[in-house]
């Protein structure tokens, strides 16, 4: 199925989300379209899929004009997609989920499950996915998640499949087992589009890739004929940031002490996890994800009770205290998952920025609020931080994931707190914003407050730890000091506790 995309343009009131925008999608390919955090892509997407309506342009599947104002009718036309933040109901089991609203119904006017069962186990062995059926979609993993969205696609038997920044939060192995599904796909015919920030990957799987920037189409054309630096260079409208310098610094006084620390996890224990941080350095948290690392973020930061320890933040005891009282004793935290912990999406950009400030005299008026403070603060953080939004008073759910993702982190860094505990800050965002927030995180260092980053990312680890720690099944394997550290190294201590050369961390 031939799909082109002709003059395509959204608007956002006076935000032109996408401008002119003309593509051709074709089976048997996957298509990488790249871009900054609101360059479009993920919207342009959205139009073709019916979530959004375009104010001009046409859609053509094999030559023929088609018209939809809702996904329903995308489905119908044969297109599938999975976003970046999936839409699953986790109460109901995997087979549930899949046929939702696409029950299959028998003769006496129930669901047919087992069909169901069936069509969709022939699906899945086809394409080489193997999942439970039957399991609540609540134990699953994140990977696993994805898996299911995309037995979803296959269920509705779409030609074209649309994946949003698939593997953000994906680990080594399951990204391994979504590209050979999607390389199946490519065999069977089917066109892939797949929206990503991930070059290293674009590299990897994509056939053509499509560059945007500012909500236009910048280039277009067969990745064997590019380059990784050629695709970076169109995505950040010129050369690349230069290699970022790291000045010596001596550790100061202890900020963070972490003694014996237990807490509750999916199927295991975490811990028990002693561990202590100095006035500026930057400790990095390294593992595969599912070992322990949320767990263990969400017992420093009170949205889960520690079993067992103690946690000492400034010379305070702190694992009795809620979120509020951590935060007011010295700690910010930028979230993993901005859209349900890191942001209200129902509210402004403006009451997002203020959100959890210390200084509420600079942002109130007695018992009322100080708008113009609040979004000249917000302004500030638009402008720092390059978020592209519709201004301080748009709602944060109107904007991409990157940029909810930089708005969070310029919220939390503008605290200036002694701690900053950071779980994947850069997830889903593009280039330039990776550096410009790895810029941040190394001047907090140097300034002197201590930063907690905690990184599926190991390049992200290496590049701004001062000494990484490795957790693997709930415990810390061991710790690496930068100049010891590598690839090689810290992947070993990833996957297994047999390292002899390292000392367990006590």
């Amino acid at each position: 199925m031939h799909v082109a995309l002709s003059g395509i343009t959204v608007r956002f009131g006076a935000l032109t989300a996408v401008d002119d925008v003309s593509l051709a999608i074709t089976p048997g390919e996957i298509h990488a379209i790249v871009g900054e955090n609101g360059a479009g892509k993920s919207t342009l997407m959205n139009a073709l899929f019916g979530l959004v309506e375009p104010a001009a342009g046409a859609i053509s599947i094999d030559g023929t004009v088609r018209r939809w104002t809702s996904p329903r009718g995308a489905i119908a036309a044969g297109l599938g997609m999975v976003h970046q933040h999936f839409m699953l109901q986790e109460e109901m089991t995997v087979l549930e989920n899949i046929v939702l609203c696409s029950e299959p119904v028998g003769r006496f006017g129930f669901v047919d499950f087992a069909a169901a069962h069936r069509r969709l186990k022939e699906s899945a062995d086809s394409h080489g996915i193997v999942i439970g059926l039957d399991r609540v979609v609540g134990d699953l993993s994140v990977g696993e998640r994805q898996v299911v969205e995309i037995l979803k696609v296959l269920y509705c038997e779409a030609e074209v499949l649309i994946l949003d920044e698939p593997t953000s939060v994906l680990t080594p192995q399951e990204k391994d087992r979504l590209f050979a599904i999607l390389k199946s796909f490519r065999a069977a015919g089917k066109a892939i589009v797949l929206i990503t920030h991930k070059l290293d990957e674009v590299m990897e799987i994509a056939d053509r890739v499509s560059v945007m920037r500012g909500g236009r189409l910048i280039a277009s054309g067969r990745r064997a004929e590019t380059s990784k630096e050629e695709i970076a260079r169109g995505i950040i409208g010129g050369e690349l940031p230069a290699a970022r310098q790291r000045r010596p610094r001596a550790p100061g006084e202890v900020v963070l002490s972490v003694d014996k620390l237990v807490a509750a996890g999916r199927g295991m224990a975490v811990g028990p996890i002693t561990l202590s941080m100095r006035a500026g350095e930057i400790v990095g948290i390294a593992g595969v994800s599912g070992n322990g690392q949320a767990e263990l973020v969400q017992a420093l930061t009170g949205l889960r009770p520690s079993i067992s320890g103690a946690i000492t933040l400034c010379g305070v005891r702190i694992e009795a205290l809620d979120v509020e009282r951590r935060r007011q004793a010295g700690m910010s935290y930028i979230p993993e998952d901005r859209q349900r912990v890191g942001l209200a999406l129902g509210a402004t950009v403006a009451e997002n920025a203020n959100a959890g400030r210390d200084d509420r005299a600079a942002f109130s008026r007695g018992p009322f609020l100080n708008r113009a403070a609040m979004t000249r603060f917000a302004r500030s953080l638009i402008e720092r931080y390059r978020i592209r939004v519709g201004g301080a008073s748009a709602r944060a759910s109107t904007m991409s994931g990157g940029n909810k993702q930089k708005l969070v982190v310029g919220r939390e860094l503008a605290r200036a707190t002694p701690l900053v505990i950071a779980e994947n800050p850069t997830w889903g965002v593009d280039i330039g914003a990776i550096d410009f927030i790895h810029g941040e995180l190394m001047r907090m260092r140097d300034e002197g407050h201590a930063v907690l980053l905690v990184s599926t990312e190991l390049d992200e680890i290496l590049a701004l730890s001062d000494r990484i720690l490795v957790m693997y099944a709930g415990r810390l394997a061991g710790e690496v000091a930068r100049d010891e550290a590598s690839r090689e190294r810290i992947g070993e201590m990833m996957t297994s506790r047999a390292v002899d050369a390292l000392p367990e961390v006590a």
